[in-house]
């Protein structure tokens, strides 16, 4: 008697673990699987494909809109071109072509000479790349960009990736699974104990 009574406090956390814990991992698998549309006699079997690969569009303009709106400012990378240490930079590669571009007349010119032309050239040559960077980021639409490469990524990898950013979530989700399934199960124990 003493076994079928343990057993009666045990079965239902115990079932209710299990089918919390495998319900959440089906789930999960659901977002992902299947990649395609599944048919019987004709009639679409519902949730195929999975959320991703259904919705793999709808995401691509979703991040779309985001990056254009939200994350790639024109007036943030003009400033961020234009500050001092990438205006350096700019510079000091000027200098350089200069030196390059200039080959065996290099030596020819005196250093004082050189050192006029690069302080001269320089700045110019740095501001016209700087409006012509500009320009042509003006000119790049990032969100068809990403739209493009997210409605075009493998399935695979995409998949992959997400499941590399949130991992240990989705393993923490399909455990949060078990556990609630279990204090259900503890819950139909002490109701039925009433």
């Amino acid at each position: 008697m003493f076994t079928l009574t343990l057993s009666q406090y045990l079965i239902p956390p115990v079932i209710g673990g299990i089918i919390g814990w495998s319900t959440n991992k089906l789930a999960i698998w659901m977002l992902f699987n299947p990649k395609k549309e599944r048919r019987v006699f004709g009639i679409r079997i519902p949730f195929t494909p999975g959320l991703i690969p259904r919705d793999q569009i709808r995401i691509a303009r979703s991040l779309g809109r985001l990056v254009e709106e939200k994350l790639i400012d024109s007036q943030e990378i003009h400033d961020r071109i234009t500050r001092e240490t990438v205006s350096g930079k700019i510079e000091e590669l000027m200098d350089r072509a200069v030196e390059k571009n200039m080959g065996k007349f290099y030596f020819l010119i005196p250093e004082t000479a050189m050192c006029h032309v690069k302080k001269l050239m320089a700045p110019k040559i740095s501001s016209l790349v700087r409006d012509e960077l500009l320009g042509f980021i003006d000119l790049v639409n990032f969100r068809e960009l990403v739209e493009e490469r997210v409605t075009n990524f493998p399935l695979a990898e995409l998949e992959e990736a997400i499941r590399g950013v949130v991992k240990r979530h989705l393993t923490h989700i399909t455990i949060l699974g078990g556990v609630l399934g279990v204090m259900i199960g503890l819950v139909q124990v002490a109701v039925s104990l009433m």
